[in-house]
């Protein structure tokens, strides 16, 4: 007796779309609303009917999104940008929730139609790494004072020059500064990462030459170069416009960037550090003669706490070039590596020239 096949029903895609615990909304070309999921419709406190048709800078107001959407619409489905993340944080039925949102650009037969965004709850997420950021705040807090004092007393035993200093005993007393000073640098790693997170850290933004930034990080990185006998080769014109930064961390990144090239480098080798003017951005180059990164690496690096094992250094938390990452962006640059074992390794990021009326103008329409 020949069985049957139950016929399953039709689903449509609205239903599917419908039933998803993300938050959906789908734009067309000219960013208007087409569809509104309930979930995101809940998120913005919306009317999903209503909605329908409204420009999405109108209904939901989110400058960042609507700059991602219009970003994708004006590529025009030539070069599409790729799909922008984003965290949000929206306050839901009265509570504070955190949304992780992706938008991606909507593509039929080849051609740009839309964007579409999707928003996942990531509260507890975000909770907890607001929790783990707080301890590693307090712990390396309570680090800092008795670290000061070991960095001290060692530093006068070894200036002091003491007559029992010598031989196996000054070796230890050397260590023991390394050492010290290695706790300290990742002390106040752990401190700045923080507090960039937690968004304590403000920028101080002023018009500065990208040489005079060169000079300024090199002063405190003299003395590793001598030791290894490295050769630093600067390579800034002359001609190169000023770029409007926060001084101070735009100085920090290249001290860290040169500093890893130093512990990467082997004695007898070379750092080159250069900088160009390309499409209205100052590209800034930190290339070295080391053992050089695995393509796998390269943007794993950037994460935090996350280190390369086995190039042949260590000695830190992984969170040196997170926080470069973090303050690259904040000046609405971009920073990466371009590198391959054995062929040294080529750190690279951009800084917008930009007037200090345009930056203000940016901060205007965010806030």
């Amino acid at each position: 007796m020949a069985q049957h096949k139950r016929r399953l029903p039709v689903v449509s895609a609205e239903t599917v779309l419908q039933s998803l615990p993300e938050g959906t909304i789908v734009t067309d070309a000219t960013a208007a609303i087409r569809f509104i999921n309930k979930r995101a419709a809940e998120i913005f406190d919306l009317n999903p009917v209503e909605s329908i048709g409204q420009l999405f800078a109108a209904a939901v107001g989110n400058y960042s999104l609507n700059k991602a959407i219009h970003k994708i619409i004006a590529a025009g489905g030539k070069c599409l940008p790729e799909a922008e993340t984003k965290t949000l944080n929206i306050t839901v039925g009265g509570n504070e929730r955190y949304f992780k949102a992706v938008v991606s650009p909507l593509i039929e037969e080849e051609t740009l139609v839309g964007t579409v965004l999707l928003f996942t709850d990531v509260t507890h997420y975000e909770r907890a790494d607001r929790i783990k950021n707080q301890f590693v705040a307090t712990v390396s807090h309570e680090f800092r004072n008795p670290l000061t004092s070991i960095v001290l007393a060692i530093e006068l035993l070894l200036a002091g020059r003491q007559p029992d200093l010598c031989g196996e005993n000054l070796a230890l007393a050397q260590a023991i500064s390394d050492d010290a000073e290695r706790l300290t640098r990742l002390v106040s790693n752990l401190l700045n990462f923080s507090r960039m997170e937690a968004g304590e850290i403000k920028m101080e933004l002023e018009r500065v030459m990208v040489a005079e930034m060169v000079e300024t990080a090199m002063i405190p990185l003299a003395l590793q170069l001598k030791a290894k006998n490295i050769k630093l080769r600067i390579l800034i014109p002359d001609d190169l416009p000023a770029v409007y930064v926060d001084a101070t961390k735009a100085t920090w990144i290249l001290t860290n960037l040169v500093g890893n090239a130093i512990r990467y480098t082997p004695e007898d080798g070379e750092i080159t550090i250069s900088a160009c003017l390309k499409e209205k951005k100052i590209f800034v180059s930190v290339c070295d003669s080391g053992p050089g990164i695995h393509p796998r690496y390269h943007e794993k690096i950037f994460e935090k706490y996350t280190q390369v094992k086995g190039n042949g250094s260590s000695g830190g938390a992984g969170l040196g070039l997170a926080i470069a990452k973090e303050i690259v962006e904040a000046h609405g640059g971009k920073i990466w590596v371009k590198s391959d074992l054995g062929k040294g390794a080529c750190f690279r990021f951009t800084l917008p020239i930009k007037e200090k009326e345009e930056l203000l103008l940016e901060e205007d329409s965010v806030s």
